[in-house]
């Protein structure tokens, strides 16, 4: 796999976690304060991660989905190239 390969994925990924996170805080009907307000972070990190200004760490993801009853998990990447 080739440099351009690799940054595609990588990109492919970051825009699947944020629209999922997205998902999963309209899922709960939450506003992004009241999804701050429940994790005690700043809503201007929960607003920087959905615009992808922020790649959050994995302690900020559990901070985050932790109190909201959800985690993260590891899964095989789909190739949709063959």
């Amino acid at each position: 796999m080739n440099k351009v390969d690799e940054y595609i994925i990588e990109e492919r990924l970051n825009q699947e976690f944020i629209f999922d996170f997205i998902q999963l805080r309209h899922k709960l009907g939450l506003t992004q304060a009241q999804m701050a307000d429940k994790s005690n972070v700043l809503r201007d990190k929960i607003a920087k991660i959905e615009a992808g200004i922020y790649p959050p760490n994995i302690k900020s993801l559990f901070k985050i989905l932790g109190p909201l009853g959800y985690t993260i998990k590891i899964e095989r990447i789909q190739d949709d190239r063959k």
